[in-house]
C-alpha cells in the first residue's frame, strides 16, 4: 500500500483563524493522502466534534493557540474531556519555554512552532496518526511526565537559532539555573542552607547566585 492510499484512512482537522495557514496545511496534507477538514475558529470545531459520531471523529487535531474566542489550550481541554485518546498538535508562533511547557502539561501530542518545515510537520503528523491507530480509540494517550523537558527545550533552541540568536547558551543557562534555584527554595520553604545542600552548593554560592540572577 502506498503512502497516499494509506493516509486516506486518516482524518485530520485543522483549526486556525489564519486563512493562509489553513490553506497551506490543508493543501499539503491533502496532497499527501490525508482527509482534511479546516475550521477558522475553535468554537465551530468544538461544536462539530460534539455532534460527530464516533466513527466520523478525526484521527488528529492540529490547532493554533492564539485565536479569538476559544484558544487552542481551551479547545484541547474540551476535546480531551470528550475523547482523551484523540491526539492534538498545538501550533503557535509564540515560541518560548513557557508555551512549550504548557503544551505538554496540558496533554498535547506535540508542539509545532511557526514557521515550520513542511517535511518535519508531515513527519509529526504521521507519528500522531500512528499513535491514533495504536490506541484504537479506546485508551487515553499518555501525557508528558515531569521529566519530559528536553522536547520543549529543543524546540525553543531550534527556533532561537533559526532567528540568528547568538546568546542562546548564556540565556538558557541563566534561565535553567534560576529555575533550579527557585524550585530548591520552594522545596525547602525558603531555607537557604537546605536549598544549597539540595543543589550541591555551599550557602555562600547560593547567596551569590541569588544576587546574580535577581
Amino acid at each position: 500500500m502506498n503512502l497516499a492510499i494509506k493516509n486516506t484512512l486518516h482524518a485530520i482537522w485543522i483549526i486556525d483563524d489564519d486563512q493562509s495557514m489553513r490553506w497551506v496545511l490543508e493543501k499539503t496534507l491533502t496532497n499527501n493522502g490525508y482527509r482534511v477538514t479546516a475550521f477558522e475558529s475553535g468554537s465551530v470545531a468544538l461544536a462539530s466534534f460534539k455532534r460527530a459520531p464516533l466513527e466520523e471523529r478525526p484521527n488528529l487535531i492540529i490547532t493554533d493557540v492564539r485565536m479569538p474566542g476559544i484558544n487552542g489550550f481551551e479547545l484541547m481541554k474540551q476535546i480531551k474531556n470528550i475523547s482523551p485518546q484523540t491526539p492534538v498538535i498545538i501550533m503557535t508562533a509564540y515560541t518560548d519555554l513557557d508555551t512549550a511547557g504548557q503544551t505538554f502539561q496540558e496533554g498535547a501530542f506535540e508542539y509545532l512552532p511557526k514557521p515550520f518545515d513542511i517535511d518535519e510537520a508531515l513527519e509529526l503528523v504521521a507519528r500522531a496518526c500512528e499513535q491514533s491507530n495504536e490506541t484504537g480509540g479506546s485508551q487515553p494517550q499518555p501525557t508528558a511526565q515531569a521529566g519530559d523537558w528536553q522536547g520543549p527545550l529543543r524546540l525553543w533552541a531550534k527556533q532561537q537559532l533559526s532567528q540568528g540568536e547568538t546568546d542562546i547558551l548564556k540565556n538558557a543557562a541563566r534561565t535553567f539555573e534560576k529555575t533550579l534555584l527557585d524550585c530548591a527554595l520552594e522545596a525547602t520553604r525558603g531555607r537557604k542552607q537546605d536549598a544549597a545542600r539540595l543543589l550541591g552548593w555551599g550557602r555562600n554560592t547560593l547567596t551569590r547566585k541569588l544576587k546574580e540572577l535577581s
